[in-house]
């Protein structure tokens, strides 16, 4: 009800519209690109011309090489610039936009998400990122008193937080099932986890990438055997929207979350809850609504006041995205962490927490040096090669985490091996 007044108070004010848009109501974004000749993927991958262009379109600290986008990806100028602008635009009429023109731009901004990611817009939430997303689906969920939730030993902290959480508000038994570091098959996880259900079990949370060393889980297959078993199943893909090449209505999970401002390239605040088509009437709102029906999507999506600029400045990462193409992107991300490691894959003392088949990983990998505890080896990148990475300290994973991007050149992941290399001696 209160966003049909709004909208009604549009229609009264009759007043023009402050802002340049598109006829789709939102801004018009122009991005050029190299042209790649039509090449294949894999040779794409390798061509450092082209690549040398779109690490153009970049601008990053000359004080140090960032081989952490884990975190936070950086986005190319024309997303920050476009984040700038609808910032300053917005702080210039602050109130009048809210009250106006913030609903339309979602709107339309959720519609050409939702096209490219291939869902329906009635299927999906912008959030602020992935913690958000998974707490509405982990708190919101209807369970009875005796059902299960069941987990993987290398979930995001955040995730098992909501989930003890839940366990200690409501009584929610969670177990928990061990992942190997270098799996065998993909039917090796997939039967693991299936040796973690109950019959008591309800609900699965698989992340799709994990974050403490970049590796790929088969939640596709993971997904299919835990319908098989009446499970509803929640995927924290933080790390692999745009990552690598997925579509999450071939995934078949019921609940997708994601951040936007890692890999997709987003500013930073942005995320994405997917809930299949006839699963929102399952879950309780994180935030108290009564404006829409118990089966509308938008009822999870009541967070008060947003910072819409860099909402709408999203279009201009999704038009970067559509351009240069995630399988392409993924072929890219890939051939960097080929690069690197394949270098290091026989020097003595160099562990790698990461299986490094395509199968299993895409541009993220864990490394750590025997006798160097992760945070001195961090610190020793950093110190002394001006390279950043992050430590991961967790029970069998003791090494450094290596997330190169578009970004990065050739001669900053020889740096990397030169120092390991050294480090290692």
């Amino acid at each position: 009800m209160v966003e049909h007044q709004r909208r009604s108070f549009i229609k009264k004010a009759g007043a023009a519209l402050l802002f340049p848009i598109a006829t789709d109501g939102l801004p018009d974004v122009q991005l050029k690109l190299p042209n790649h000749g039509n090449k294949p993927t894999e040779a794409l991958a390798s061509d450092e011309t082209f690549w040398d262009e779109v690490r153009g379109l970049y601008k990053q600290s000359p004080d140090f090489i960032n081989l952490e986008s884990g975190y936070f990806s950086p986005s190319p100028e024309t997303v920050k610039n476009a984040w700038i602008d609808r910032l300053t635009e917005i702080n210039a009429s602050p109130s009048y936009y809210m009250r106006t023109r913030q609903f339309d731009e979602r709107t339309a901004l959720i519609e050409k998400m939702s096209e490219f990611i291939g869902i329906g817009a009635h299927e999906m939430i912008l959030t602020r990122n992935t913690t958000e997303s998974l707490n509405i689906i982990i708190n919101g969920i209807r369970l009875d008193n005796d059902d299960e939730i069941l987990r993987t030993n290398r979930e995001y902290p955040s995730m098992i937080q909501a989930l003890n959480q839940r366990s200690e508000r409501y009584g929610t038994k969670v177990n928990v099932v061990d992942i190997p570091l270098h799996p065998k098959s993909i039917e090796e996880i997939v039967e693991i986890i299936e040796g973690g259900i109950t019959p008591k079990t309800k609900v699965l949370l698989v992340s799709h990438i994990i974050y403490l060393n970049g590796q790929v889980l088969p939640v596709k297959e993971i997904t299919t055997m835990a319908h098989k078993h009446g499970l509803e199943v929640i995927v924290d893909g933080a790390h692999a929207f745009t990552h690598i090449d997925i579509s999450i209505k071939e995934i078949g999970c019921d609940y997708y979350g994601c951040s936007l401002h890692k890999w997709f390239g987003a500013p930073l605040g942005n995320g994405l809850l997917y809930v299949k088509e006839g699963k929102v009437s399952k879950i309780w709102p994180l935030f108290g609504d009564s404006d829409y029906e118990k089966t509308d999507i938008r009822k999870l999506a009541h967070f008060g006041t947003m910072p819409c600029s860099n909402q709408v400045a999203m279009l201009s990462s999704l038009d970067f995205n559509n351009k240069i193409g995630i399988a392409q992107k993924e072929s890219r991300l890939k051939y960097l962490r080929r690069y690197w490691t394949q270098q290091l894959t026989d020097v003595e003392g160099i562990q790698f927490f990461t299986p490094l088949d395509d199968e299993f990983s895409g541009a993220i990998a864990n490394v750590g040096i025997r006798g160097l505890s992760p945070r001195e080896l961090a610190q020793r990148l950093f110190d002394n090669y001006n390279i950043f990475t992050v430590a991961i300290d967790h029970d069998d994973i003791q090494g450094v985490r290596v997330a190169p991007n578009f970004h990065n050149t050739l001669g900053d992941l020889d740096h990397l091996v030169t120092a390991l290399k050294e480090l290692s001696a």
